[in-house]
């Protein structure tokens, strides 16, 4: 499917692996010049190689977006290379599992940090350009955890339900000038994070066992929530903000 984004920028963060690797494949496919930025640059580096094997324009960009000086040093990378970015799209995540009551200040931290506060980071870093222009796209990523909670990952749904109150704020400060913030929030997406460095035999009983409670019977692929992605940034979106769309199968419906 097309979505009439060919010519635009955009940066997308955590785009080494999954999601993010997958949304940035998508965009480039639709013409988007696209930065790439992850947190190791072996993983950036092998992204914008397969998007340049294509004949697209991509950049690798290395940055911790829990830090905002490198987050701004990035976006100003990107903009260098790519001209004024169109398009934001913050995917960059961990996970770590923990009780609450075991969970130390660094742990709790570290989850606010690279996901709340990267977020955060990075749509603060790009707004500028986007409010001068009237016009820009941020797409946040959220989770099914932030909607429904999961125990013994407490932090991490507590970090992803900030973003979607973020996404929904900024929706509405922004939203006048012409620039429309919306975010994904994922159920169990076969990805190098979900699977935890699983494999083998071990992998295939833990997604048989995941599938179990999924109405669709299995888990998604990075390049279907990327798809979402790119209907949020598009054209065909043009009436939508403030909102979240759960690609989760069914595994919680609202």
């Amino acid at each position: 499917m097309r979505w009439d984004l060919a010519g635009e920028t955009a940066l997308v963060t955590g785009a080494g692996s999954g999601i993010g690797q997958a949304v940035a494949l998508r965009l480039a496919e639709q013409g988007v010049k696209v930065a790439v930025a992850d947190l190791d640059p072996g993983r950036a580096d092998s992204t914008v190689s397969q998007i340049q094997k294509t004949g697209q324009h991509a950049v690798a960009v290395v940055m911790d977006v829990s830090e905002s000086a490198q987050v701004a040093r990035g976006v100003a990378e990107a903009q260098a290379a790519l001209g004024p970015l169109d398009y934001l799209v913050n995917v960059a995540g961990i996970f770590h599992e923990g009780l609450v009551q075991a969970l130390s200040d660094a742990e709790w931290g570290r989850m606010m940090a690279v996901h709340l506060n990267g977020t955060f980071y990075c749509c603060r870093a790009v707004l500028p350009g986007m409010l001068e222009r009237r016009s820009g796209t941020i797409v946040n990523t959220s989770s099914l955890h932030a909607l429904r909670g999961q125990a013994n990952a407490a932090h991490y749904a507590a970090a992803k339900a900030g973003i979607i109150g973020f996404t929904k704020s900024l929706a509405r400060e922004v939203a006048p000038h012409g620039v429309r913030v919306n975010a994904v929030a994922p159920g169990p997406i076969d990805t190098p994070l979900w699977r935890g460095g699983l494999t083998g035999p071990e992998l295939e009983a833990r997604k048989s066992q995941r599938a179990t409670v999924i109405p669709l019977g299995r888990l998604g692929e990075p390049g279907e929530v990327a798809d979402t992605i790119l209907f949020l940034l598009s054209p065909a979106s043009g009436y939508t903000t403030g909102h979240v769309i759960s690609p989760n199968g069914g595994e919680l419906m609202i």
